[in-house]
């Protein structure tokens, strides 16, 4: 049975208490007022919230560029080593062109909703992803329950029951998610072609003509992309099946990979929790510590829009990526004991992979496949008030 989304609202934000630094959910009811003494959690977090006009029709003409610079490199004349430097190009632009349409459908790219709703379209396109399936399946089940199992559905892991249930070649699937190297079958197969692009009320729980609409506006994007590869090849007289897999289908596998490998590390680490009951989830403010802010080499991620600066992503997504840098600097410098934290190495990586392959609900600890336990999740509750809010 496919994981069924419910618009409904969830505590966000950042607050702090005298005398101890604490993040904590913010009251049912009218706002209350703070202390003067206190740091305000809308003066700290609306002030990264200024989306504008210029800076992201930059940021999307740059990346257009990127993109249709790799197409035009792949179905040129050009020797085969630079139509694999343009796959690359491709490959690029389609991640940071997601990237782009993200924020748009939070809201958060253009300053402008109706600009959002255009140009977060045309940013999805490449990747084939239908823009009002995301938002019901990122901005309300992943954003509103990050790490609450039922709710978000993006790596939740299996317990140790849940999986010996499963059918063989199920088993067999998610041995190969969690191996190491399956980030990419796993976004492809469990959220793309499930909940992205057609995805039935089944697995999503309802049914919009928006959702069809938007799947087929990206099939038309897809159709229109391969018909241009048909096109030149059969007028430069070039191999199109070549032409096909540089220009379409090698970027698109390798997209898959990249955002599979991303949302992996975002919520997943030996010291990240996993929920199953909401009250639990609520309590322990999993939606405020349930994130990994990941450093990779290279300075790898600042190519990535800011994406990789998780936790000011989680705390306010309506801040764009081009403030998220900043709004994580303040975050870590007033409350770094709140967030998990980490630089991307072989060896960290490796020891992610080893420990985080089923999950204890009841005891919050990670397992192997053949249930022992590979990794305790530390567990803090919430002060008194911010655990009853």
């Amino acid at each position: 049975m496919g994981l069924r989304y419910h618009r409904a609202s969830a505590p966000t934000g950042l607050t702090t208490r005298q005398p101890q630094t604490e993040l904590s959910m913010e009251p049912l009811g009218p706002p209350q007022a703070e202390p003067s003494s206190t740091t305000s959690r809308k003066a700290l977090l609306l002030a990264f919230e200024n989306a504008g006009y210029l800076t992201p029709a930059i940021a999307l003409l740059v990346d257009l560029a990127i993109f249709s610079g790799g197409v035009a490199l792949v179905l040129a004349s050009t020797p085969l080593w630079v139509k694999i430097l343009g796959s690359m190009l491709v490959t690029a632009g389609i991640v940071r062109l997601f990237l782009i349409g993200h924020d748009a459908c939070h809201g958060s790219f253009f300053k402008s909703r109706l600009l959002n709703d255009i140009f977060g379209r045309v940013a999805f396109l490449p990747s084939m992803t239908a823009f009002s399936l995301w938002d019901v399946g990122h901005n309300v089940a992943h954003h509103g329950f990050n790490n609450l199992k039922g709710r978000d559905q993006v790596w939740a892991p299996f317990s140790k029951e849940e999986f010996d249930a499963l059918p063989r070649h199920r088993r067999v699937l998610e041995r190969i998610y969690r191996g190491g190297a399956g980030w990419g079958l796993y976004y492809f197969l469990e959220l793309w072609w499930k909940k992205l692009y057609f995805a039935t009320k089944k697995q999503i729980g309802a049914s919009r003509a928006k959702y069809q609409w938007d799947s087929v506006l990206v099939t038309a994007g897809m159709v229109a992309w391969v018909a241009v590869v048909a096109l030149v090849a059969e007028r430069t007289d070039q191999n199109f099946w070549l032409l096909l897999a540089l220009a379409v289908i090698v970027p698109f596998a390798l997209w898959n990979v990249v955002m599979g490998f991303v949302v992996f590390v975002h919520h997943t680490h030996p010291k990240i929790a996993w929920f199953s009951k909401r009250h639990e989830w609520q309590r322990h403010r999993a939606y405020l510590s349930a994130t990994v802010r990941v450093r990779f080499p290279f300075g790898i991620d600042r190519l990535m829009h800011n994406i990789m600066e998780h936790n000011a992503h989680h705390l306010n997504p309506r801040i764009p990526m081009y403030s998220l840098r900043r709004a994580q600097a303040v975050l870590e410098e007033r409350f770094s004991e709140s967030f998990q934290a980490y630089r991307m190495t072989w060896q960290s990586y490796r020891d992610c992979v080893r420990s985080c392959k089923l999950y204890d609900y009841a005891n919050h600890a990670w397992l192997d496949f053949r249930g022992q336990v590979t990794s305790r999740v530390p567990l803090e509750d919430a002060p008194p008030a911010a655990a009853a809010a």
